[in-house]
């Protein structure tokens, strides 16, 4: 804490201090003078009445004056000095050697019979005067002077002991609380100097439950948040840096095996035969197309976790967009002289599906088939899907849609021979090497559609699975489940 804050800090400290005192010094003035005007009255009157009575009596005042002060001996805190004065200010009688004030004298006298004119507080410790118009045949006056007790520094003493007491409070807990901001000070500074140095776990010690205590809890979670961002800044960065050696690395390939081609095929074409040059074209557009699908599938893998298709979400029809898909697949295959049949069946709740097969009667009543999630995510999903099993299949895949209590369930299987058990190990990792996507295929892949199905699936909050249907029956070829949740 610097000088200019701690001088700032000592005069609000002083200023309430004195603003309390005041208060204080006023609230206790007020109860130990607080006995009302009438209260005070009748102390007045009670003692003009006494001297009144030893008159009538046929005493005069100064033996009445007398009789008072006998009667005020069995109290000696209340001292009184008192006069009988006529209307020029003459002294009739006296209880004390001493002259009444001037003061007293010049004022005003009461005009009615036990009129009082008063000044000052009587019980309040402090001077106070009275003067009472006497019931007599000439006009007479009662001074009464309370000269004041030693309560009066008994007040001051309170008084003068709680400002002090006040006041050294305050620099107290003054001083301890700069203490304690000094100390965090430092904490703080040793803390930011270690995140500037990269030791970004760096924490305050932040166990008192004070104000100073959860501003440190604050920023160690605003500290948290800052490693887990940085961290992850710093996976994105690997995660990219890998991805361009491996980007680099799975297109030197295909581009290694189309320059080798192309230069066979421009310094010895003349001398080959048509089959010959078929072949190596054959191999040119086989790789072409293989260097064309690598290119889509890396840039959808970069693009799928963008913010964009959260924002999209929407009600899907997982039905449609499997019949639309499956009805793509049917075609493609078709178009490249294949005969595989492709076929879909929606079972509603309460029915099983073991190895592909229905249990029991299908129900044709209409069941929701709804997901929330990305149509074209979906859509994706299906034709990696179908483009997958068309590899390994013979004849058929068959298709299978579940309807759950809580979840949409599809079973996609086809009737080849089955993945080896690499291939499902692997299944959902990119490879490291291009590998024939089956026995007797002569298309090659890196595994990216089935990065892209796990990586769909998973953003849609589902999971999956991919076995060999020999695990559960005598059936041959795979079979890949996945779920969602329902809408």
């Amino acid at each position: 804490m610097n000088r200019s804050l701690w001088l700032r800090f000592f005069g609000i400290s002083i200023f309430f201090a004195c603003v309390l005192s005041t208060g204080y010094v006023l609230v206790l003035r007020e109860i130990t003078g607080r006995p009302t005007e009438e209260v005070q009255r009748s102390v007045y009157l009670f003692i003009a009445q006494i001297v009144e009575q030893q008159s009538n009596s046929g005493l005069a005042y100064q033996d009445a004056l007398a009789q008072v002060q006998r009667y005020r001996s069995e109290s000696p805190a209340m001292p009184l000095e008192l006069w009988v004065i006529n209307a020029e200010n003459q002294i009739i009688a006296s209880s004390t050697n001493a002259a009444p004030p001037l003061g007293l004298l010049q004022r005003a006298k009461p005009v009615q019979v036990h009129e009082l004119i008063t000044r000052g507080r009587f019980f309040s410790g402090s001077p106070a005067t009275a003067i009472i118009r006497l019931s007599a045949s000439q006009p007479a006056y009662l001074l009464v002077r309370n000269p004041g007790s030693a309560a009066r520094g008994t007040f001051f003493s309170m008084s003068l002991l709680f400002i002090t007491t006040l006041i050294g409070a305050i620099l107290l807990g003054l001083l301890m609380t700069m203490l304690y901001l000094r100390g965090r000070s430092s904490e703080a500074k040793q803390v930011i100097q270690q995140m500037e140095s990269g030791n970004l776990s760096a924490r305050f010690q932040a166990g008192k439950l004070d104000a100073v205590g959860g501003l440190m809890l604050n920023f160690n979670q605003m500290a948290d948040e800052i490693q887990r961002l940085v961290t992850q800044l710093q996976a994105i960065e690997r995660t990219r840096r890998e991805l361009l050696q491996e980007l680099g690395h799975d297109l030197r390939t295909p581009l290694t095996s189309l320059r080798t081609s192309i230069d066979t095929l421009t310094v010895h074409g003349e001398n080959m035969s048509e089959d010959e040059r078929a072949e190596f074209f054959a191999v040119v557009s086989s790789e072409i197309d293989y260097f064309t699908k690598l290119i889509d599938d890396l840039f959808f893998i970069a693009n799928i976790d963008e913010p964009r298709y959260r924002k999209q979400a929407s009600s899907v029809d997982l039905f449609e967009l499997a019949t639309i898909e499956m009805r793509n697949a049917q075609n493609s295959n078709r178009n490249r002289g294949g005969t595989i049949l492709f076929e879909m069946e929606a079972i509603p709740a309460g029915v099983a599906v073991v190895a592909g097969i229905v249990s029991t009667a299908v129900s044709t009543t209409a069941q929701d088939y709804h997901i929330i999630g990305d149509a074209y995510l979906i859509s994706r999903l299906f034709h990696n899907v179908y483009e997958n099993a068309a590899r390994y299949a013979r004849s058929s895949v068959r298709t299978h849609i579940i309807r759950k209590a809580d979840r949409i369930e599809i079973t996609v299987q086809d009737d080849g021979d089955g993945m080896s058990e690499q291939v499902i190990r692997s299944f959902g990792q990119r490879r490291d090497q291009r590998v024939l996507v089956a026995p007797g295929k002569a298309e090659i892949s890196l595994g990216l559609g089935s990065v892209i199905i796990k990586t769909i699936v998973e953003l849609h909050g589902g999971h999956f699975t991919i076995r060999n249907l020999q695990q559960v029956s005598a059936a041959k070829g795979t079979c890949l489940s996945f779920s969602f949740p329902a809408r």
